[in-house]
């Protein structure tokens, strides 16, 4: 699994909930509460099985801040198989 923002295979795109501006990604919620390690597989992704189902639910959670109002809140990404 890969999230497609985090391997720059797409930009996030997300509107502020308060102000409705475009937001500023600043990267995987996990790094800024978890040791850095940017080449180790997460370690609940490297022995899991995945069904059909379940794919759908992964995601990444990127922090986003927005410029106008200062927001600064959580932006799930749905992880590639």
């Amino acid at each position: 699994m890969l999230c497609p923002i985090c391997n720059g295979l797409e930009q996030l795109s997300v509107q502020c909930p308060s102000c409705a501006m475009q937001t500023d990604d600043l990267g995987r919620a996990v790094d800024f509460t978890a040791p850095y390690a940017p080449y180790q597989p997460d370690d609940d992704e490297a022995t899991m099985t995945i069904s059909g189902a379940e794919l759908a639910a992964i995601t990444c959670n990127h922090v986003v801040y927005c410029r106008l109002c200062q927001a600064v809140f959580e932006a799930s990404v749905q992880k590639w198989p």
